[in-house]
């Protein structure tokens, strides 16, 4: 298959999202705002559509939401750290709702190459198509404030860190080195009861709903060897 956009020809885009309003939106504005420019070549409702189209449908671009929970990837985080290992060569733009800096933080990790804020208007998402294509990375105005407000002096891996207690962090550390909960209480000296609402409190936290994505923010903030 041919990966990489040609000079010339049209931007060849993959756009998922589990919602078909928001679809149709992203279509409508990119086409109305680069024209011919842009080739909408394939859209996904779940995860397991847009991995059977990329494996299957050759593009030059990805424009995906963050969570499409039906699917072999119900958490967003899980999905995206896959789609970065096993499509690397194809730039992805991240479209979520979610502001939760450590997990903007921990998707710039993952490799993404823009985020997309969907509460804002979509007459903005050509913009980022136009930054990602010429090889930069690209934050809509919301997210780039919420970052720097965070912590705009820490390193990457500290910044996706800081929202989480020592506790929690204790936690997810010996979680994701494959403990399971009645080990790390005793471990710990905590109950089993304690140790499971700090790896809940941990989670919702992060924005994330199954253990997959907790193991993801783990292995891009540094925490998983």
């Amino acid at each position: 298959m041919s990966y990489g956009h040609r000079p010339g020809t049209a931007l060849r885009i993959i756009l998922a999202d589990d919602h078909p309003v928001v679809l149709i939106g992203a279509e409508m504005a990119l086409r109305q705002h680069a024209g011919s420019a842009i080739s909408i070549v394939a859209q996904a409702q779940n995860a397991d559509e847009l991995l059977a189209h990329l494996e299957s449908t050759p593009c030059d671009l990805l424009i995906s939401d963050y969570s499409m929970p039906c699917g072999r990837f119900p958490d967003g985080l899980a999905l995206m750290g896959y789609l970065r290992r096993n499509f690397e060569h194809i730039p992805l733009i991240v479209m979520t709702m979610l502001n939760n800096p450590s997990l903007l933080q921990a998707l710039l990790n993952t490799g993404v190459s823009g985020l997309f804020d969907k509460r804002s208007p979509f007459d903005g998402l050509e913009r980022a198509v136009r930054t990602v294509i010429k090889g930069r990375r690209h934050l809509c105005p919301a997210f780039a404030g919420i970052l720097d407000a965070h912590n705009p002096s820490a390193s990457s891996t500290g910044a996706a860190l800081v929202k989480l207690s020592d506790r929690e962090l204790e936690v997810v550390r010996m979680f994701v080195q494959g403990m399971s909960g009645r080990q790390i209480a005793a471990q710990l000296n905590r109950s089993e009861k304690t140790i499971s609402r700090q790896k809940r409190t941990a989670m919702d936290k992060l924005g994330l709903g199954h253990d997959g994505g907790l193991v993801e923010f783990a292995r891009v903030s540094g925490l998983k060897g």
